[in-house]
């Protein structure tokens, strides 16, 4: 380029996105401040080290002006910690465990660490891929949300990572959950004593204990009342409404109809209200109908759904507590939290519907 001539417009560009690009080290932020670079790690990391206030002040400067930002890579290796945390869960889109979640982000936001996210779906083999991830991450610890966990996932993780389940697993960690059994037992109590003796369980899925919990606590809540439990009433449909729709037809155009459901959570109550209304029964006067989680739905469907309450924010932040006190080398212990059952429109005495 000759004398006199300035770039065109678009090798400028180039070079301020290079500019842009480039990445701002301790070095550049000492040169800045007039200091060496072990005093802008010891400000930046907030070492013991002692160091002058006008030392300080200008490093600070120095790090805002150039819009400094810390290599975590590199403090990881120091430190061999990355202040990250891994937590599986297995359906983000289910308001009970983005309610969890969501306590889990409060009680670790402050402590300045990541959450990562894993989404596994229920698939196994996702998990498990998940979990290798996370491992080669080195994350300091990692919560397990629910889902089916056993003895494969564990030897992914090895002995040393901290780890917090909530809900109930097959291997043994530190977890905070609520008593599934005694509240399912609770909720198809409340459908005895309104007059109910058919009553229809949508349940879980088989291979999660949270399911299975709550199906021991339905048939306890029947045997305790002296009615038989009748295995053709007990329909697993899963966490989700997909495959509700085929179950309420079959369970409620059968000759002896139901009249009452307990529903494996509140998304599969509510895709049962819906199917109810499809084949011509209304809710609660034909079929009352009980949820579990308390989701914020719950109290906005039509009629309102009667469910037991989990405190699923509070587990996921009690979780995320219990997780740092094990970082801190702290003993833990697991924690069982209270639930209730919300009495609210979709259930009704068996005599008002007859009549």
């Amino acid at each position: 380029m000759g004398p006199g001539l300035t770039a065109p417009p678009t090798h400028r560009r180039r070079r301020r996105a290079s500019a842009r690009r480039r990445i701002v080290t301790i070095l550049d932020v000492a040169r800045h401040a007039g200091v060496s670079p072990a005093t802008v790690s010891r400000v930046l990391n907030q070492s013991s080290h002692p160091v002058s206030a006008g030392g300080r002040r200008r490093v600070l400067a120095a790090a805002r002006k150039l819009a400094y930002i810390p290599n975590l890579l590199a403090r990881s290796l120091l430190t061999q910690q990355t202040a990250a945390l891994g937590v599986l869960i297995p359906d983000v889109s289910n308001p009970y465990y983005a309610a969890a979640l969501r306590g889990i982000e409060d009680a670790v936001e402050p402590t300045g660490r990541t959450v990562i996210l894993c989404n596994t779906d229920r698939d196994p083999e996702k998990q498990r891929r998940y979990l290798r991830a996370l491992m080669e991450r080195r994350v300091d610890g990692l919560i397990i949300v629910g889902g089916s966990f056993g003895r494969e996932e564990s030897e992914i993780i090895g002995g040393d990572l901290p780890v917090v389940m909530i809900g109930r697993h097959r291997v043994r960690f530190p977890s905070v959950r609520i008593d599934n059994e005694e509240a399912a037992a609770l909720a198809a109590g409340h459908l005895i004593a309104l007059g109910h003796r058919r009553i229809v369980h949508l349940a879980g899925p088989a291979a999660s204990l949270t399911a299975a919990d709550r199906r021991r606590g339905y048939c306890r809540a029947l045997e305790g009342a002296g009615i038989p439990v009748d295995p053709g009433l007990i329909i697993e449909v899963g966490f989700t409404p997909r495959q509700v729709g085929a179950a309420v037809g079959a369970a409620f155009q059968a000759p002896r109809r139901p009249t009452a459901i307990l529903a494996a959570n509140d998304q599969v109550a509510i895709g049962a209200i819906r199917a109810l209304h499809e084949v011509g029964l209304r809710v609660p006067d034909d079929v009352s109908v009980v949820g579990f989680d308390d989701t914020p739905l719950a109290s906005y469907t039509i009629p309102a759904l009667t469910t037991v309450a989990v405190p699923s924010r509070d587990l996921g932040y009690r979780a995320a507590a219990l997780l740092a006190a094990a970082l801190e080398g702290r003993r833990t212990a697991s924690v069982v939290l209270p639930c209730e059952l919300r009495i609210r429109e979709s259930t009704a005495p068996l005599k008002s519907r007859r009549g």
